[in-house]
């Protein structure tokens, strides 16, 4: 009985001990408030940042699509002759998936923003047009009703997202066989899809599925033989054994033949295909060492004040070890509280990372359309929290265990401090700064880098009162006259598409000059009025008339991008080019601008004559004389009022338009700038905690100098030299930190190199003012010293 009971009893006694070990430890963090009060919260805004990003990382790169076997989807794309990547068309798309040797199939999805009739109001959700072996390919079955299958026909069917579902329906559980009114059709919805699934691309929330048939059809949202039209997106599944690299080649030789079918929407286009899961992945991922590197500045925050501990108590671990005290015992009671102080830290950090979480929304809201990358608190997120708090309690506690350890019991109960603690102390407030460095050089590149983006100028003028209205229309120019005649507006124009919005920038026509390779480049169709009402720059020639109709003389206008590349620099008036298969005649040349992306090389850029190349998509863009989103009301007034005429999907001012397009940038520097301050934080308090500690351990000492004749100066200048030694000691190690992540910061820069040194020094810079302040304090403690109340100090 005695041997089967043992090891229950063995178990009790390391439970009641582990108990008393935390009882002994709580008391003895209360009994320094001060001390445990700031080691809880430098750690819980370290672990708090960190949690958050790590969400945020997980959610961007991490986390798998709930597709099956996703590790073995690819997208397939083209790249044009200058190599910058392009959806493909569906005519492409066809002759990809007509070569299967390598793939267990391809499936095609586009994207469009129809009006929804709902009971209570007009909605316009991402409805996707997908192939119908869309969901087999990738694995996803319903939560109710019936999905599309390759084979059958579902002309006519819709599938909601449960996202859709939920919000949109109410959750309908019998809403299966419902018929709902999507564009200019009457769909029935066949299935409800599972809850987290709305796409293949991560974050956009896509509401409605319709096969092809609708979506060439009764939607006519595209003409499936346009071989402009290069918007959809593809996946593949590869065969298990199959590499990519082979599956990339065989679509480069259907595309080849498409090309020499002359089926290719424009010259030079070749195949890309890469694995779906790893799209941006790599540098998203990379974003977690400016995290990391905080939680170490806290981890070694957390060993100062532990070591700091020791020392206070220096004479407290001498008697109990006199008297008999195991060295074992007193490191589990080191450990104990250093763990209950991790714990209290976690805690408080899952606090803030929760709030952080909760701003996320806000911060992805595009102003047209909501974005959910699933960031939030899960059990991910919790792992990572345990695995945070594990780390900061083993690197925070190793240093001040060993020293805890090598404590000898004569020196400790004559109160001499020691010498070796003292210099893991500077050690660890070096290490600190150099963190800091290195987070503080990234934060200040990035800060330059988003000046140069925000001071880049597309072909208009950003800081115009306009209202952008996006959707469609049948007859643009009647309701733009109706638009200019609510009040406050000053001019109306409208155009297939707004610079920088990004839907249809792809889409390119090509130019054929004699004894040159055919080439093909962006545009865009724009009214009479469009550039004097959005302010682009008109450098040479006219704008485009109300004569420039559909039996005038076809006619264009080109950037300077265009005259520089294509007629060295001679004046281009009047010039005849072949575009798109026609000759088109150039009467004016507008200034140079980025098209889809602010960060993108300057291309080329043509416009045309809305009424010469109509199209139903349209962008009305409204000049007030005051603050545009007043005209919202109004505006939406009228869309009601022209029915079946517009379909209005969305609608901003300006700038809202231009805080998109920098949104990314303005996020990721925000982020920087925000580990920066903390990271700062977190070494200006651990330098000041350590400075601190060090003088009054010193007051003795301080007393006899000034006894012996030295100045408040001297004492004051002694300490700083103290601080500016440790500085001078982490910042270039920073500057090594800085310089190793040179490639990955690099690639998030734009107009500015990792390795500028103005940065380097300005980063520098602010760390030393940090520490110097930090040790003001307490170098003007030590010059107002008292020699005879510090010769009576222990």
């Amino acid at each position: 009985m005695a041997v089967v009971l043992a090891p229950y009893v063995r178990y009790g006694h390391t439970m009641d001990a582990t108990l008393r070990d935390l009882r002994m430890a709580m008391r003895a963090l209360t009994r320094r408030k001060g001390v445990t009060a700031l080691a809880i919260l430098s750690l819980g805004l370290a672990i708090g940042f960190c949690t958050a990003g790590f969400s945020l990382v997980d959610a961007f790169a991490w986390r798998d699509l709930p597709v099956r076997q996703p590790g073995r989807l690819t997208r397939v794309y083209a790249r044009d002759h200058e190599q910058r990547p392009d959806s493909l068309t569906w005519i492409e798309y066809q002759a990809l998936a007509s070569h299967p040797r390598f793939w267990e199939g391809l499936a095609a999805e586009c994207r469009q923003s129809p009006k929804v009739r709902l009971a209570d109001r007009d909605d316009y959700p991402i409805t996707a047009g997908v192939s119908e072996n869309y969901f087999d390919l990738l694995g996803v079955k319903p939560a109710l009703g019936e999905i599309f299958h390759a084979g059958n026909g579902w002309d006519g069917a819709v599938v909601l997202s449960d996202h859709y579902w939920r919000t949109a329906l109410g959750g309908d559980v019998h809403v299966v066989g419902r018929t709902l009114s999507v564009g200019k059709a009457v769909l029935t919805v066949t299935g409800v899809l599972p809850a987290g699934f709305t796409g293949t691309n991560r974050g956009l929330l896509v509401d409605l599925f319709v096969p092809p048939e609708t979506f060439f059809g009764s939607l006519d949202f595209k003409d499936h033989l346009d071989r402009g039209l290069a918007d959809f997106e593809v996946v593949g599944r590869l065969q298990p054994e199959a590499v990519i690299d082979l599956a990339q080649q065989e679509e480069q030789a259907a595309l080849r033949k498409l090309q020499a079918d002359g089926l290719d929407p424009a010259p030079g286009r070749t195949a890309a295909v890469v694995p779906l899961v790893e799209l941006k992945s790599a540098t998203i991922a990379l974003l977690m060492a400016p995290f990391l590197l905080v939680l170490l500045v806290a981890a070694a925050n957390l060993a100062n004040l532990r070591l700091i501990d020791n020392e206070a108590r220096r004479r407290e671990t001498a008697i109990r070890l006199a008297l008999g005290a195991g060295r074992t015992h007193l490191l589990r009671q080191h450990w104990s509280e250093t763990f209950l102080l991790c714990l209290m830290g976690t805690a408080l950090g899952l606090l803030m990372a929760s709030w952080l979480i909760d701003l996320v929304p806000a911060l992805l809201y595009t102003g047209e359309r909501y974005i959910d990358y699933g960031v939030r608190l899960d059990t991910r997120t919790f792992g990572f929290s345990a695995a945070a708090l594990l780390l900061v309690a083993v690197i925070g506690s190793l240093i001040p265990l060993s020293d805890a350890w090598k404590r000898r019991i004569i020196p400790g109960i004559q109160a001499r401090s020691s010498v070796r603690a003292s210099r893991w102390l500077s050690v660890l407030v070096a290490g600190q700064m150099a963190f800091v460095t290195a987070v503080t050089c990234s934060a200040g590149l990035l800060c330059r880098s988003f000046q140069n983006i925000a001071a880049i100028r597309p072909a208009m003028d950003p800081g115009r009162h306009l209202l952008l209205l996006e959707g469609g229309a049948t007859r643009p120019e009647t309701l733009a006259s109706e638009l200019s005649g609510l009040p406050g507006v000053l001019r109306v124009a409208y155009a297939r598409r707004a610079l920088l919005a990004g839907s249809g920038g792809g889409n390119q026509v090509s130019l054929e000059i004699p004894g040159q390779p055919k080439t093909s480049f962006r545009y865009d169709q724009v009214s009479p009025g469009y550039f004097a009402t959005t302010g682009a720059r008109i450098l040479a020639g006219r704008a485009f008339r109300s004569s420039d109709g559909p039996q005038a003389a076809p006619v264009a206008m080109v950037s300077q991008a265009f005259v520089r590349r294509f007629t060295s620099g001679r004046d281009p008036m009047g010039a005849w080019f072949r575009i798109q298969g026609r000759d088109r005649q150039i009467v004016g040349v507008v200034e140079d601008g980025p098209s889809n992306d602010l960060k993108e090389r300057i291309e080329p850029f043509f416009y045309f004559p809305f009424a010469q190349m109509s199209t139903g998509e349209v962008t009305f863009f409204l000049e007030s004389s005051r603050d545009p989103q007043s005209l919202a009301a109004s505006v939406r007034t009228l869309a009601r009022r022209a029915g079946a005429t517009f379909t209005l999907v969305g609608m901003h001012t300006m700038r809202d338009h231009m805080f998109t397009a920098r949104k990314d940038d303005a996020i990721l520097t925000g982020i920087f700038l925000a580990l920066a301050l903390l990271g700062l934080l977190l070494a200006a308090a651990g330098l000041f905690g350590v400075t601190t500690y060090a003088v009054s351990r010193r007051m003795r000492e301080f007393g006899l100098r000034v006894a012996l004749g030295a100045t408040g100066h001297d004492l004051r200048r002694q300490v700083l030299r103290k601080a500016a030694l440790q500085g001078a000691i982490g910042i270039p190690l920073g500057w090594g930190l800085a310089l190793a992540s040179r490639h990955v910061i690099q690639s998030l820069l734009y107009g500015v190199k990792a390795t500028d040194p103005w940065m380097l020094a300005a980063a520098s810079g602010v760390v030393a003012l940090v520490a110097f302040t930090a040790a003001l304090r307490p170098a003007f403690t030590a010059a107002r010293v008292d020699p005879v109340i510090a010769l009576r100090c222990d």
